[in-house]
């Protein structure tokens, strides 16, 4: 039977897999394009004479709004650019997901890209997301002759492979770089600016994007880079200015995306979507200057906001080259002032309309656009609006008049119709298989089908516990299809958590009236305990949308009092030392304390590096100061986790031939804490205090293996949310992720990655075997967690196909659907990987 049993857990957890890749090719697929280059009209008597015959193309990643034209600012050379007139600043809408490599789709193509770039760009080997065969500003440049030279960012050589004329990319993901990775572009500089043989120069800078992951928007090391990239804009722009070929140059500064007050990215927070946009030419000086610094008009919205696509049309019409043919992008209209002519002004409309028009009637071929159009309703939005609004155009255009006339009265109705088929453009629902969504979502539900019986088995024989895990199963599924739910998830599991928690006291104390020799005030005063310490976990990190900004224990209490932090840190260090020590018998004890050691000094080491403020005006201040820090933190880290991986591999073949020796399952996980403390950041350390102490709690509570199960299953999504994480990518937290490791490698990165942001589930699934009686079956443990696994995948796929068309589907409910495969797949994995380990 047991056999049997294992059987169906590995066909199970193999059709969990296969679900996920079934829906996802359903879910996430290409959105189809128009193949081919934009051209102009054969007649070209009307053309637009090109503004510019060159483009210095500067993207600084992350470059939020607010560092360039608050008070705030190390941008202080760009904002006298900005009074002169030579800059014309705007705040570029970016689109979820706020992450490269889509939001450089969206500023070459000008149109909107496809969430599954999301996937892409964390793959840094990848080439299947290639604008090759796409139109793009780029393509249009290099089909008149231009040569490109692109320095920085390498994902730009991934999405345009051969492109390039001369070129030198950076890997975009070894955070911990501040400096030589913006150096490697900087150098190039002064060679480039002194040739006249390209026609686009574009560089791509990374450091102020790390500097970010690493310490957030307010590290001390924000204002000097701010600072250096606005030294690079000066030299660019005196260049421009003194050296004849680059007389008719545009310099565009631009940001791909923003950053949360976390520092990360990926999400829809208004720092995310708010990126700094520069146009910079002396031509510009006639156009008029504008104050700066200024104060934001809206959160993080400074001068007029325009929409990242249009970014591609208004490249193209100052450089003279056509629109790219997928853009859904909107010439900017203060650029209109570039032509004297009201004739010239209507053509560079009309391209733009002309272009846009051929993409509605690809995309709704039902729809006709002409001037005959009824619009009696007077519609101002969707494919309607487009058709009133176009047929609007057309009247006025058969209008005899002198162009600026003509101009006068079908130029605003021209960029009406532009802004109404871009929000229509922009809201058209991808492309979705609905046949792979229902087959993946069917494939997934055998999988819960098939462990079910098991699952039903031991609930009946634990029918209480087995009820709330139904309820849990149930309430969770109902709920994934609210995205306020979905965005605020960590309430629900605080709620559960406290549930479970009287529910236990409760079972706990009614054994003790039972059993005499049990004493029921020490057991309902460790749970008043536990229930505190729950709260304790709640209040660590504030987390979602709502409360993210709301004061916690992490961000607020430990900056207001660094000393209690501090403490609180070495006792958590000395605490693990001393478990570890525990764990082993013999000569070894002396030993391991050298990891530990090693482990609380790499974090004095990584905070000094990175977050020197925590330091200010301590106790540890003097020590940390005087500390000669002579290894390099790459180094430091990989001594840690040699330790680490040399006191397992003695627990695994030395303690199991000692008859002294301690349960080698014991050494593991004391030397997995460790190393989960040195991949959490500094402020959630003493969080394995509280663990501690609840473990403690539990383990006197006499749970059943089930209880067990539902315990540490709870208290991974629990701690999850507590440890700072949320259904956003922008909680993805990088800062740990290069620990040891000193180039970009997606094998190590990725395990390092995963470890930092699921610390508190891992740690609990490692956990579980101390809590668990001695009698308990394995395989009943499987199918529970296989079965909750399932169903809550279930529950989302559910969602996502019922809501495909929502609002918030590429915002709220794909990010959720991206979370639950690392649920399903990785965090599952490791769940799975403890009880073969530890049992």
């Amino acid at each position: 039977m047991a056999g049997f049993h294992g059987w169906v857990m590995v066909i199970a957890n193999l059709l969990v897999i296969l679900g996920i890749l079934t829906f996802s090719s359903g879910f996430f697929p290409y959105k189809p394009l128009i193949p081919g280059l934009a051209t102009f009209d054969d007649t070209r008597e009307n053309a637009v004479p090109a503004a510019f015959d060159k483009v210095i193309f500067m993207v600084v990643d992350a470059l939020r709004s607010d560092f360039v034209y608050s008070n705030d600012s190390g941008f202080i050379f760009t904002q006298s650019l900005i009074r002169s007139g030579a800059a014309l600043p705007f705040t570029a809408y970016a689109s979820s997901p706020t992450v490269t490599m889509p939001r450089l789709k969206a500023i070459t193509t000008g149109s909107v890209p496809s969430f599954l770039d999301v996937i892409l760009n964390i793959a840094e080997s990848d080439t299947t997301s290639t604008l090759a065969y796409q139109d793009t500003w780029l393509a249009q440049i290099k089909a008149t002759g231009g040569r490109l030279a692109m320095y920085g960012d390498d994902t730009w050589l991934k999405l345009f492979p051969g492109m390039f004329d001369r070129a030198e990319g950076t890997t975009s993901f070894f955070v911990s770089d501040f400096t030589e990775v913006d150096h490697n572009v900087t150098r190039h500089v002064p060679k480039e600016l002194a040739q006249d043989d390209w026609s686009a120069l574009i560089m791509h800078y990374l450091g102020l994007d790390h500097i970010g992951h690493k310490a957030g928007p307010k590290s001390p090391f924000m204002i000097p880079k701010q600072r250096e990239m606005d030294s690079v804009v000066a030299d660019i722009y005196t260049a421009m200015r003194q050296k004849d070929h680059l007389q008719s140059t545009l310099f565009v500064l631009c940001g791909d995306h923003g950053m949360n007050e976390a520092g990360n990215h990926g999400g829809s927070s208004a720092g995310e979507t708010s990126p700094a946009l520069l146009f910079i030419s002396p031509k510009f000086e006639d156009l008029g200057g504008r104050e700066s610094p200024v104060e934001s008009l809206g959160d993080m919205q400074y001068y007029q906001t325009v929409n990242q696509a249009d970014i591609a049309p208004t490249l193209a019409g100052l450089l003279g080259v056509p629109i790219p043919l997928n853009s859904l992008g909107v010439f900017i209209p203060d650029f209109l002032g570039m032509w004297t002519h009201g004739s010239h002004k209507l053509r560079m409309l009309s391209q733009n309309a002309e272009q846009l028009l051929n993409s509605l009637k690809t995309t709704f071929p039902g729809s006709t656009f002409d001037s005959t159009t009824s619009c009696a309703s007077e519609a101002t939005s969707g494919i309607e609006g487009a058709q009133c609004a176009w047929a609007r155009v057309q009247r006025l255009l058969s209008i005899r008049a002198e162009p600026e006339e003509l101009y006068s009265t079908a130029g605003p109705a021209m960029l009406q119709f532009l802004r109404i088929a871009q929000e229509a453009m922009s809201r058209t629902a991808s492309n979705y298989d609905v046949s792979r969504l229902v087959l993946g979502l069917l494939i997934t539900g055998i999988a819960g089908l098939l462990v079910s019986p098991a699952t039903y088995k031991e609930c009946a024989r634990h029918r209480p516990s087995g009820l709330f895990l139904m309820l849990v199963v149930i309430i969770y599924g109902i709920m994934t299809f609210a995205s306020s739910y979905v965005e605020e998830e960590q309430q629900f599991w605080y709620w559960i958590c406290s549930g479970w928690i009287f529910f236990l006291h409760i079972k706990s104390v009614s054994s003790a009236k039972m059993i005499p020799n049990k004493r029921f005030g020490s057991l309902a005063s460790w749970s008043v305990v536990l229930a505190i310490s729950q709260r304790l976990l709640r209040r660590w990190n504030q987390t979602g949308q709502k409360f993210a900004a709301e004061p916690d224990i992490a961000r607020t209490f430990f900056a207001r009092h660094p000393d209690i932090f501090w403490v609180l840190l070495i006792l958590t260090y000395l605490d693990a030392g001393r478990y570890l020590v525990r764990s082993i018998s013999g000569i070894m004890r002396l030993g391991v304390l050298v990891p530990v050691v090693l482990a609380f000094t790499f974090k004095l080491h990584f905070v000094a590096s990175e977050s020197p403020e925590l330091f200010e005006e301590t106790f540890i201040a003097p020590i940390v100061k005087k500390w000669p820090y002579s290894l390099s933190l790459v180094l430091h880290a990989r001594l840690v986790f040699y330790g680490l991986a040399v006191i397992v591999l003695l627990a695994l073949f030395v303690g199991k031939r000692s008859r002294v020796a301690r349960a080698p399952s014991e050494t593991i996980h004391q030397a997995l804490h460790i190393f989960l403390m040195t991949q959490s950041r500094a402020t959630n350390v003493p969080l394995f205090l509280i663990f501690r102490v609840q473990v403690d709690i539990l383990s006197s509570m006499d749970l059943a293996g089930i209880e067990v199960t539902i315990t540490t299953l709870i208290f991974q999504y629990m701690t999850f949310f507590a440890f700072g994480g949320s259904n956003s990518i922008s909680s993805v937290d990088l800062a740990s992720g290069y620990n040891g490791v000193d180039s970009y490698n997606a094998l190590l990165v990725g395990i390092l990655t995963f470890a930092s942001n699921w610390t508190g589930p891992i740690w609990w699934a490692s956990q579980s075997h101390r809590l668990r009686p001695k009698n308990f079956a394995k395989e009943d443990v499987s199918s529970l967690l296989t079965f909750q696994v399932a169903m809550s995948l279930v529950s989302v796929m559910a969602a996502c196909t019922a809501l495909r068309t929502h609002l918030f589907i590429w915002t709220v409910f794909s990010p959720k659907y991206l979370y639950s495969m690392a649920w399903a797949t990785a965090m599952h994995a490791v769940n799975l990987l403890m009880e073969a380990v530890f049992t």
